[in-house]
């Protein structure tokens, strides 16, 4: 089975193209992923997590459904990080998370895909040239992550990842400083650019986006309806990069910054699985 985390859909980019090629099951991190033991059904003997890197490490809310699914602890799991750049100790972190619950860890990867974090000084998406080599790259990674993975004959774990320049510094001290104080969904709000469309709602990989009415505008004399984030945000930025009015801000850190969202994975948004 494949369980999949994404905000702009890179990493369930990744987990469709897979599932095919390994014949797994896909299964969504839907915040309900926790409240019922996990069937697995395909007969494999493995799970692959599938989840981008936050400021090289995992993101809280796929360590905390590490923490609290339930799982027959008879398979092996197995890792694939989606990373603009490098992912640090992001394989180590999950690997302890996994040892936790007394799980077999498998083999750790790693694939660079556009990158879509803005909410800080300097960070923005990839320029168009970028984005384009990054996607056509990603299928012959993919490729070689399922041939390893369909080898089954090597018992040596795997660490297949890209860990960068200074990875200890990057994971033990910049990820534990963002995810206190880079990550607050009260720093979300809407512009007067907002046409109460309601993607950013539909999007929110944890429903953490309600939309509430407001009084009747005098022009038209019916409410709209805006975007209020609520406390369970994940930090996937779905909401700001599916607007299509740029109407999504964190702070005054995204002003003028670019928006992406995975060109085939956004086209097919609304199939579900």
């Amino acid at each position: 089975m494949i369980i999949w985390f994404s905000g702009t859909g890179n990493s369930r980019y990744v987990a469709e193209q897979l599932a095919p090629i390994l014949s797994q099951e896909l299964r969504r991190m839907a915040p309900d992923i926790t409240r019922s033991t996990l069937s697995v059904t395909d007969g494999s003997g493995m799970i692959i997590w599938i989840c981008p890197v936050y400021s090289w490490g995992i993101p809280p809310y796929v360590r905390n459904t590490i923490r609290n699914i339930d799982i027959d602890s008879t398979f092996t799991h197995h890792l694939i990080l989606t990373c603009g750049d490098d992912c640090g100790l992001a394989a180590e972190m999950w690997r302890k998370d996994i040892a936790k619950r007394n799980w077999n860890a498998g083999n750790a990867y790693s694939i660079q895909m556009p990158n879509n974090y803005v909410c800080m000084k300097g960070f923005d998406v990839d320029s168009q040239p970028i984005k384009d080599k990054k996607l056509s790259m990603a299928p012959k990674r993919i490729a070689e992550i399922s041939a390893s993975l369909a080898n089954r004959e090597k018992a040596e774990k795997i660490n297949d990842v890209t860990k960068g320049n200074f990875p200890w510094i990057k994971t033990k001290i910049i990820y534990p400083w963002f995810i206190r104080h880079a990550m607050s969904p009260s720093k979300f709000h809407h512009t007067k650019n907002c046409i109460s469309c309601g993607r950013c709602a539909a999007v929110c990989p944890t429903d953490n986006i309600s939309l509430a009415a407001t009084e009747p505008t005098t022009n038209t004399g019916r409410k709209r309806r805006y975007p209020i984030w609520g406390k369970s945000c994940a930090g996937c930025l779905a909401c700001y990069h599916v607007c299509p009015r740029h109407a999504v801000m964190y702070g005054n850190k995204t002003i003028g910054k670019g928006q992406y969202l995975n060109p085939i994975t956004h086209a097919n948004r609304t199939r579900s699985i």
